[in-house]
């Protein structure tokens, strides 16, 4: 069974089965070319917008073999791993054969940059930042790269000091737009809004807050640091998902276990007269649902190793402040930059996380903290917006042309 955020995301055309690509897509409308993990999630979220006037839309995402495939990655979108030293670059063409170009960050190849240009493939240089650009270099390489960033028709710099590199390159100042970065966000899940008005009524006041995503592994030091900050907090509620569907009853016996007074979704019994003090959420695809109505959210699958964490940036769009353990190394970049603004807060045992529920259980500090989170997730809207209509006037030429 997938785990559940997995599930969720793959309803929303960014999960699916792993694996290579069944068969050459012969021509691909959009070759993205990454070089860094965040390029691909960024790619996605402009892949969603680009795609509202081209549902049609074929993509392909290349790297040099330093990003591994993401797990579930949409299986129509194609992938394929181009060697840094330009091996393979013709029967890479001939396999897919793409009309536009949009390479993220830097690292360029130039043998890839020179066929692609002899082919009239429109080449767009994305997220340009200071370190993915080598400026000494022995002067053939020097040269080589040169050439090839000039072959480029647009340039979108993260920021002054990726402009000004680009500069040093050979780049005219008033061809570099600098944008900041690219969004690495998700799709805001959906919910029902007749069961938002229910249950948000039902729960009134009682300071609530979410454990998402929660592998059963972890339940142990969830339900123990709900115990101890209900101490400091008496009507504090607790929404407790599971990652798997097929572990509820597990949770079941683990609430037990713990002698925890708790009402199952969609039964709000207990919730109104404050006598449940956990409401566990069975049904894997209403995340929605709970990340609005929670203030703080616990992203699960990260107390224990093996399993990666999830993507905060679900949280984050929906206005919870993010707590999450030290296991997240599938999107260890994403929470880092939560934690550095301060939308996110690491938490590691019992009572690091009783601790930071209990904090937060102050609205004004969630909210700031859900403030900051929100920030960093909608941060690089007006870059997508911009590159989506860059690449509509792209392919709008190529197909009159």
């Amino acid at each position: 069974m997938k785990p559940l955020l997995s599930g969720l995301l793959s309803r929303q055309n960014l999960s699916a089965t792993a694996g290579k690509q069944q068969g050459p897509v012969r021509r691909v409308d959009l070759w993205f070319h990454a070089t860094q993990r965040a390029h691909v999630h960024a790619f996605l979220q402009l892949r969603r917008s680009i795609s509202v006037e081209r549902p049609d839309l074929t993509c392909l995402i290349t790297t040099d073999n330093s990003i591994t495939r993401p797990d579930g990655l949409d299986p129509t979108i194609g992938w394929s791993v181009i060697s840094r030293d330009g091996n393979g670059i013709t029967s890479f063409f001939a396999e897919w054969a793409p009309r536009l170009c949009l390479w993220a960050g830097g690292a360029i190849i130039p043998p890839l940059v020179f066929e692609a240009d002899k082919r009239g493939i429109p080449l767009f240089l994305l997220d340009a930042h200071a370190g993915g650009f080598q400026t000494n270099m022995w002067r053939g390489q020097g040269l080589s790269q040169r050439r090839a960033l000039r072959l480029f028709s647009t340039f979108l710099a993260r920021d002054s000091e990726a402009e000004a590199v680009l500069c040093k390159m050979g780049i005219e100042a008033e061809d570099i737009f600098v944008s900041g970065r690219m969004q690495q966000g998700v799709p805001s899940l959906p919910c029902n809004e007749t069961d938002l008005a229910n249950l948000s009524e039902a729960i009134n006041s009682r300071t609530t807050w979410l454990a998402a995503c929660v592998r059963s592994e972890e339940l142990d030091i969830i339900l123990a640091a709900h115990f101890k900050a209900s101490r400091a907090a008496h009507r504090l509620l607790l929404i407790l998902v599971p990652d798997d569907e097929d572990e509820r009853d597990i949770f079941k016996n683990a609430l037990d276990q713990h002698q925890f007074r708790y009402t199952t979704w969609p039964d709000m019994d207990g919730l109104s007269d404050e006598t449940a003090q956990i409401l566990l959420a069975e049904d894997p695809f209403e995340m929605g649902l709970w990340l609005r109505i929670a203030p703080v959210s616990f992203m699960g699958a990260s107390l224990v190793s093996g399993y990666g964490g999830h993507n905060p940036y679900a949280a984050a769009n929906l206005g919870s402040a993010i707590l999450y353990g030290p296991n997240v190394g599938k999107h260890l970049d994403s929470y880092s930059r939560f934690a550095a603004a301060g939308g996110a807060r690491i938490v590691r045992d019992v009572d690091t996380l009783a601790a930071a529920v209990t904090q937060l259980s102050a609205p004004d500090r969630a909210a700031q903290m859900a403030m900051a989170a929100w920030e960093i997730a909608t941060e690089g809207a007006e870059v997508t917006d911009r590159v989506t209509s860059l690449v509509h006037d792209a392919l709008d030429h190529l197909e009159e042309s």
